[in-house]
């Protein structure tokens, strides 16, 4: 009889010496993309300072800030942010996209730079008829591998988009994203699309259970819903777990199990 092979499929050992990464659990590991979404008043410039400036969160984390927005300057919850940001600028092109690339390559200390774009991003930010992907859309796919030419070191490149509306995330920006945001008060269209979206975080793809979590997140006005992609959970103001695939999976263990004890018991009972 032939002997059967071993077909186990074996992870592959990646060698990630080379990127600069920080574990800052439950937020998003550094480098990152997150996308931070709600409509004016949604409390996102709130939520920017904390995230950019709080050593909390990631305040002490970047060397160099760079924020690019074009109603910062006249929106008073941004003048903290201005202050501490080294680079501010009001208007979005690719041109500057490249030369932030440019900086982060040659930097010749190899610092950590966080990049902000706060409402600079819209419904343009498309593939267009040629099929070229915009520049933004480019640079989320290989931010992560961005090398310094003095370190060699991968890595140093983070970046925080934040958006008024689900529908202006391109199908890239939107499966590159580590984490998604919701602050505010989103319509029963937008929060389809994202439950729809981000099915994969629900029990057994559910969206229905999807939007029952969402709501358990947002039992006050100002709370926000956090899809941490990494690491599949759904939280409520990044420390209360609503939901998580790995308690989903532990709780499914544990039910298999009490099936199992609970008719070896039954047969044991039928046995005398």
């Amino acid at each position: 009889m032939k002997k059967e092979e071993d077909l186990t499929i074996y992870p592959v050992k990646i060698d990630e010496s080379h990127l600069n990464v920080v574990d800052k659990y439950p937020l998003l590991p550094i480098p990152f993309f997150m996308t931070i979404l709600g409509r004016v008043k949604a409390g996102k410039s709130t939520l920017l300072n904390s995230l950019t400036l709080s050593p909390r969160f990631y305040g002490d984390d970047f060397d160099t800030k760079i924020l690019i927005s074009p109603t910062a300057r006249s929106d008073p919850a941004m003048a903290h942010i201005i202050e501490h940001f080294q680079f501010v600028f009001e208007e979005y092109s690719e041109h500057l996209l490249e030369e932030i690339v440019d900086m982060v390559e040659n930097d010749e200390e190899g610092n950590r730079y966080l990049l902000v774009l706060d409402d600079a991003i819209t419904s343009n930010f498309k593939q267009n008829k040629s099929g070229r992907v915009d520049a933004f859309s480019s640079l989320v796919t290989k931010y992560r591998h961005i090398k310094n030419e003095h370190t060699q070191k991968e890595g140093n490149l983070s970046i925080i988009l934040t958006l008024q509306y689900f529908k202006f995330l391109t199908p890239i920006t939107r499966t590159m994203s580590m984490g998604i945001v919701v602050a505010g008060e989103m319509s029963e269209s937008e929060l389809r699309k994202i439950s729809e979206a981000y099915d994969f975080m629900a029990p057994n793809g559910n969206t229905r259970a999807w939007l029952e979590n969402y709501r358990k997140c947002k039992k006050e006005p100002f709370d926000i819903c956090f899809l941490n992609v990494n690491d599949l959970e759904m939280r409520r103001n990044f420390d209360e777990i609503v939901w998580s695939k790995k308690q989903e999976r532990e709780s499914k263990i544990e039910k298999e199990l009490k099936e199992i004890e609970i008719k070896q018991e039954k047969e044991e009972n039928d046995g005398e």
